[in-house]
């Protein structure tokens, strides 16, 4: 009876090792990171030039020993063209491991960014078929129409070594706009569309 109550123990023993050491495993495989990343986006589009600066925070699950990234991010960003922005989207990364601290690395984000404080005033003259965008207003009327949500999506490719981290690439954006056509009477009438824009961006990252 002994003999068996020591094996009973020895085996109870050795699978309570292995599971906490299959556990250890699976938990090195699955880390979460907090990512910090500020830069600059230059374009333009159907709402002319398009400058700004942008800030994110990513919260992010890395996956396959941080080899693949999905994530939330949140952020601001001012524009001289669409005012300020709250961008939210979808994040999914790859860092290609090759051994060395530099490790390269792709970057894709899709979401919406909700724009305030901005969304330009302005009408359009329309005269023998020809579009001339005249010069900008500030309607009392449209006040209510300054906020909306645009579109966000960036596609970029860098490296990151150990905590820093530089990616550069495309992105498209898109925000609501106020146009002002003049209609048959001699009165404007206001039009609500899309204004979007394209171009590259660059940032800097941390990853805590």
């Amino acid at each position: 009876m002994k003999k068996v109550l020591s094996l009973l123990a020895i085996a109870l023993l050795v699978c309570a090792t292995l599971s906490v050491s299959a556990q250890e495993n699976q938990e090195k495989k699955i880390s979460y990171n907090m990512i910090n990343e500020y830069g600059f986006y230059l374009g333009g589009g159907t709402q002319q030039t398009n400058v700004g600066f942008e800030g994110v925070l990513v919260n992010s699950i890395l996956f396959n020993r941080t080899q693949d990234l999905l994530g939330i991010g949140l952020g601001y960003s001012v524009d001289i063209c669409a005012g300020h922005g709250v961008p939210m989207f979808l994040n999914y990364r790859h860092y290609f491991d090759r051994g060395k601290s530099v490790k390269p690395l792709v970057n894709i984000a899709a979401g919406a960014t909700f724009i305030f404080s901005g969304n330009f005033d302005y009408y359009d003259d329309r005269y023998d078929g020809h579009y001339y965008q005249g010069t900008i207003y500030d309607y009392p009327e449209a006040d209510k129409y300054k906020t909306g949500f645009g579109l966000y999506a960036t596609i970029a490719s860098g490296f990151r070594f150990k905590a820093l981290s530089f990616a550069a690439g495309f992105y498209l954006r898109s925000n609501p706009i106020n146009h002002y056509v003049l209609d048959g009477t001699g009165h404007y009438q206001l039009e609500r569309s899309k204004a979007f824009n394209g171009g590259i961006q660059v940032k800097l990252g941390y990853t805590f």
